[in-house]
């Protein structure tokens, strides 16, 4: 068993930015704690009384305090895709109540802000509700950063399709949307093991983030196997110290 000493490997962390073209952001997690004014677990539980208000099928998922998991099983178990939309629209409600005051993640600012100044593309690819992601990002510094750039789950009463990762959508959404040509370039950041299948998916790159929000990290370890930093910090250092190579853009510009 790997001992907590030997991650990250910085020789890999290097290895991983050299000619990144584009890096796509899990949001819960390496951006900020979205259910930091309720806290996960009370967002599941009004989603379990929603279930139960409306007399909807019960559902129990693996992961009982998940709200996405409770959404998740949802979709896997009921027949009628109408009700799943309606839970979809109350959790999105409440993605957004706490967006208002959700928490930055340390360091998410300034490395994006390192990511952008070198010339690299940047978004988010996220389960969550792409309005809730919006309003968080309005009521900080990165709304800037990332612009129009956020690809998550969409309102399904308006005809979306639910792709939540370990479905790759999002992230060749995101591939589609900065117009990169190449996913082995691309670089996501995420926390969970939904993240490294869904990275895999697309054929991009993934680097492991251990939340600081939650008290255990062990699922991401246990299936993946590669690189892990605890802070944010560590991977703008390796990028402002050379640890991401220059290399030649599809238009042909050196970056």
């Amino acid at each position: 068993m790997t001992s907590d000493r030997e991650w990250p490997m910085k020789s890999d962390l290097r290895a991983l930015l050299t000619g990144v073209e584009g890096v796509l952001f899990d949001f819960d997690g390496p951006l900020c704690h979205l259910f930091a004014p309720k806290g996960a677990e009370r967002v599941a539980e009004q989603l379990h009384e929603f279930i139960g208000r409306e007399r909807l099928p019960d559902v129990r998922p693996e992961k009982e305090h998940s709200p996405l998991d409770v959404l998740r099983e949802a979709a896997r178990t009921w027949p009628d895709l109408a009700d799943v939309a309606r839970l979809e629209g109350k959790l999105t409600s409440l993605e957004e109540e706490c967006a208002e005051d959700a928490l930055m993640t340390p360091g998410a600012d300034v490395l994006v802000e390192a990511i952008r100044s070198d010339g690299i593309p940047v978004a988010i690819t996220t389960n969550n509700s792409e309005k809730a992601v919006r309003t968080c990002l309005d009521n900080s510094s990165l709304g800037p950063l990332f612009g129009t750039h956020v690809y998550g789950r969409r309102n399904m009463a308006e005809g979306h399709p639910l792709l939540l990762k370990p479905d790759p959508a999002c992230i060749e959404r995101a591939i589609g949307g900065l117009r990169l040509t190449r996913p082995e370039r691309c670089l996501m950041i995420g926390d969970s093991p939904a993240d490294v299948l869904a990275a895999n998916s697309a054929d991009v790159r993934f680097l492991g983030f251990e939340n600081p929000h939650v008290e255990d990290n062990q699922e991401l370890r246990q299936v993946f196997p590669g690189t892990i930093v605890e802070r944010l910090d560590e991977i703008r250092t390796a990028w402002l110290g050379g640890g991401r190579c220059r290399t030649h853009s599809a238009s042909g510009e050196t970056r």
